[in-house]
């Protein structure tokens, strides 16, 4: 099952977040909303009055009456009102669409910077092609939310009210009707909204798991090829978006329901203006331009009251793609700094875990009171069996987590308590493996420096990183494209050029997590050189399975089920007695790596 199942804001939550995200340009919209009002009053109120009493003026025409003197005056007004009728809603267009653009870019800023804020955690336990996915929905459907609402439900709204308003003053008993009718219309409207938007909502849902699976699929294309998995993964979309379709039925009866409904009620709208206009011209109660009025309104509120359903289907359509988003960003961060929190500091870099307890989960505690003191400029090796918590320190230095109970200090300084930017500005950072950017080369190095790029600056620390031996030999050099998560670079240049992108940063504290894990034995030798030079101006932090790696570091702690067991260096631990689970780790070693 998807984690996104059952993820999705309530109406209201999602009206209030479109409208935080429009609110900025609420100038612009509402002045387009003011054109179009003065628009539909143009053309839906003046321009019939205009043909009214043209037809009036007919109906007592006599023989031989002189063309200008008796239609003149009313030929002009109306060739005027429909040049401002189409000046005022080509205004409108054009502030609405600006407006709308604007809107569109926030909302998926705003959104954008919202999941960022969500965390490590977060992003690891969601899947990033449904994340994508509900991002796009949400963004094109409050677009398309925008247009509804100016282009159709206010200008709906506009021209029922305008018919009401002149009927009411022509011929009041047809007003009494579309008032009665119009309020019977929108009691359906309001009781069939929540079946209507909640089977959207289903539609979105089933829709966004096909296609972020899909997303996932192909963002992690060689894993299915390695694995021969086209046919399942093929079986898997089709069931998903088999059930897409189903939903999108479901939400298809719910609205044909809804329009039977609305229809009866339209048509007999209608039905009943007509004959209470007909009933009034056999009477002689009204004259042939009302009859044209009754008529006209008629029409045009019974077709406008049949767009209304169309309209009302989309936004409730659009309610239900962008309320799986507007879940996913209401959802409280997990780390966040506290307020005021000041940046932090670090002359020395020196690092201390006090009593540090942490758990991905409350009935699984993975460090228990660990403790480890690393001196300025001192280089540590972590070392343990598997899922010892080796990795899970270097994220809590990061603040990538925050621990449950004790501290981590830099400098005498808790990073819990200091803003989470500041904290990673003082590391770098180089994981087992690294996830470059779909950009050149010469930008992930540069990755996360100010200003513009400074060539001289990449090319020194690639030449130290042994980034320029690959490099030169690619046709398009430092600006080649490394494709989706680095991919066309093999995992060894990958790491190369994380560990170029960190000298280039040369922070205070360095953690290495399986740095050279994935390099050749004569690619290790020349970047383990790079990196004694890295480190030489940094307390060092480096996680390893191959133990050679670390063997000539100041110290080595052994991690075991959270704790540490072994402090020494790498002599000190071979020579300690009893056997202790340093020496029995690196007797079991096969290759420079724990066998087996």
């Amino acid at each position: 099952m998807s984690e996104f199942e059952g993820e999705a804001a309530t109406t209201r939550e999602t009206v209030r977040y479109c409208v935080e995200v429009a609110r900025p340009y609420g100038r612009k919209l509402v002045t387009a909303a003011a054109f179009l009002v003065v628009a539909v009053a143009i053309t839906d109120v003046a321009t019939p009055l205009v043909f009214a009493s043209v037809l009036d003026r007919i109906a007592t025409l006599k023989p031989g009456t002189a063309l200008w003197p008796r239609f003149g005056s009313l030929i002009v007004a109306y060739a005027v009102l429909i040049i401002l009728g189409q000046a005022a809603y080509r205004m409108s267009g054009w502030l609405e669409w600006e407006g709308c653009l604007r809107t569109f870019a926030n909302g998926i800023h705003r959104s954008f910077e919202r999941l960022l804020r969500l965390g490590y955690r977060w992003h690891v336990d969601h899947s990033s092609g449904e994340v994508a996915s509900s991002l796009s929905a949400f963004s094109w459907a409050l677009m398309d939310g925008i247009d509804n609402l100016h282009w159709g439900v206010l200008r709906i709204i506009i021209v029922v009210l305008s018919a009401i308003i002149v009927l009411g003053i022509v011929a009041w008993p047809v007003a009494v009707v579309l008032v009665v009718l119009t309020a019977v219309f929108a009691f359906v409207v309001v009781k069939r909204s929540g079946p209507v938007t909640e089977a959207s909502r289903r539609f979105s849902r089933a829709h966004s798991r096909a296609e972020g699976t899909a997303s996932d699929v192909i963002r992690n294309v060689a894993t299915v090829l390695v694995g021969a998995g086209e046919e399942p993964e093929s079986v898997r979309v089709e069931s998903l978006l088999d059930a897409s379709v189903r939903a999108d039925l479901q939400a298809r009866r719910v609205f044909t329901v809804t329009r039977v409904w609305m229809s009866g009620t339209v048509g007999l709208m209608t039905w009943g203006a007509l004959l209470v206009g007909v009933v009034l011209a056999v009477r002689g109660d009204i004259r042939a331009g009302v009859i044209y009025l009754v008529l006209f309104y008629a029409s045009q509120v019974s077709a406008q009251l049949i767009e209304s359903f169309m309209q009302i289907r989309q936004l409730s359509r659009g309610l239900g793609r962008a309320a799986k988003l507007v879940a996913l960003v209401n959802t409280p961060p997990e780390v966040v700094d506290v307020p005021g929190a000041p940046d932090l500091v670090v002359t020395d870099g020196a690092v201390r875990f006090e009593h540090v307890n942490f758990a991905y989960r409350q009935d699984r505690p993975l460090l228990h009171d660990f403790n480890l003191e690393l001196r300025p400029g001192e280089h540590v090796g972590v070392v343990g069996p598997s899922g010892g918590g080796k990795s899970t320190i270097t994220r809590l230095v990061l603040r990538l987590m925050d621990v449950n109970k004790g501290r981590i200090l830099i400098d005498g300084q808790d990073v819990a308590l200091c803003t989470q930017d500041s904290v990673r500005r003082a590391v770098s950072y180089v994981p087992q493996d690294p996830q470059m950017l779909h950009r050149s080369i010469a930008e992930n190095i540069w990755y996360g420096q100010p200003g513009p790029i400074d060539m001289e600056r990449v090319r020194a620390v690639a030449l130290a990183a042994h980034v320029q031996e690959f490099v030169k030999d690619l046709p398009e050099g430092f600006d080649t494209v490394v494709g989706e998560r680095g991919l066309k670079l093999s995992g060894g240049q990958r790491q190369r050029v994380a560990i170029a992108q960190a000298m280039l940063k040369a922070a205070p504290v360095l953690i290495l997590d399986e740095a050279t894990s994935s390099l050749d034995s004569e690619s290790e030798r020349y970047v383990q050189e790079a990196l004694w030079r890295l480190m030489s101006r940094s307390t060092a932090l480096v996680v390893a399975h191959r133990l050679s790696t670390i063997a000539h570091l100041d110290r080595i702690i052994v991690i075991d089920t959270g704790k540490v067991v072994e402090v020494g260096t790498h002599r000190e631990l071979l020579l300690a007695g009893p056997v202790g689970t340093y020496r029995h780790l690196w007797e079991h070693q096969s290759g420079g790596f724990l066998s087996t």
